[in-house]
């Protein structure tokens, strides 16, 4: 059993659920439904005393899943006293480990999906370099196993809750995969508003596959579940100097399609006469401008055509140039 969170016009309702296994996988099912304040079913008497109300208890027993006194606690953790968490936290220091849901029949075991161990591995470890993931042992992950689709994300949805406002945008270009994010080049499209088109392509494209959405979900619209990481994604960008910024910089470079030496300088004669137009009027084009022209020219000069290959990697070269003295 687990504590759904959801949010209904700016307000949140409480829900006890639970993961049950299909033989294919887990689905999740609704067991209680505590409203909007799941406080009111905890009933204290005296000092460090206190029990659940028998509404919560009777319904659970009539669903066929009666919950004894720590999955009660584990449910309501976070709504009892403080003190009363001290107390419960002094007799069970591991009341939060996942591991005791066994993962017991060999046919509920399914791989587990990259999107969920990506997410896992940074809110666990706050690494943002995971070229090695594959290679972190099964067991690390072993919190994501025997869960249906809803307890993942709120379980993710929980752990979320404590990123900070500067770690969520590298929490989301780690999710989503912004490392094979390469820019086209050249393009009429400023490299923001490519990153912006392969982020929404990836959000999509997670949002309809089956992996995320339990039997009879459609994907008609983006999921609740998914909502949070386009406003962590638009609204959470940090000023030019940040973390973030530093990250989207140095990302940009390194994907580069050509990188110039820097001892390389712009020989103003030979610029003008390779793109064919004096070279006052070529400092004044804009980037689209100069992308049309150097297009043109280098299918004229692409060895493939026909041309010359110097030509070609001469041209290419003060092109980029060019680009990056137009910032």
């Amino acid at each position: 059993m687990y504590l759904a969170r959801i949010s209904e016009k700016g307000k949140t309702r409480y829900i006890i659920r639970q993961s049950y296994s299909t033989g294919r996988g887990f689905e999740s099912r609704d067991l209680f439904d505590l409203g909007d304040d799941p406080a009111r079913h905890i009933v204290y008497a005296g000092n460090s005393g206190y029990y659940y109300t028998a509404e919560v208890e009777e319904a659970l027993t009539a669903a066929g899943t009666p919950a004894d006194q720590a999955q009660l606690d584990e449910i309501f953790y976070d709504f009892l006293k403080p003190h009363i968490r001290r107390v419960i936290d002094g007799f069970d220091r591991n009341r939060r480990r996942s591991a005791s849901k066994a993962i017991v029949a060999a046919e509920t075991e399914t791989a587990l999906w990259d999107f969920d161990k990506r997410r896992f591995h940074y809110l666990r470890f706050g690494l943002s370099d995971q070229r090695h993931i594959d290679r972190v042992p099964e067991k690390v992950f072993r919190t994501l196993h025997a869960k249906s689709r809803d307890e993942l994300e709120q379980y993710f949805l929980s752990a979320e809750r404590l990123l900070r406002s500067h770690e969520k945008p590298v929490y989301v270009s780690l999710i989503f995969e912004f490392k094979r994010f390469v820019p086209e080049t050249p393009s009429d499209r400023s490299l923001r508003e490519q990153m912006d088109a392969y982020f929404v392509s990836r959000l999509c494209r997670i949002n309809s596959d089956s992996r995320f959405r339990e039997k009879g979900t459609g994907a008609a619209s983006l999921h609740p579940y998914l909502i949070k990481y386009a406003v962590m994604y638009f609204d959470f960008e940090a000023p030019r100097q940040s973390p973030w910024q530093a990250y989207v910089e140095d990302f940009i470079n390194r994907h580069r399609a050509y990188h110039p030496p820097a001892s390389v300088t712009v020989k103003l004669e030979e610029a003008g006469h390779l793109f064919g137009i004096p070279w006052k009027e070529l400092k004044k084009l804009d980037r689209r401008s100069l992308g049309r022209l150097y297009r043109r020219l280098a299918l004229k000069h692409h060895p493939d055509k026909g041309g010359d290959a110097e030509t070609f990697r001469r041209l290419t070269q003060y092109y980029h140039l060019l680009l990056q003295r137009k910032g």
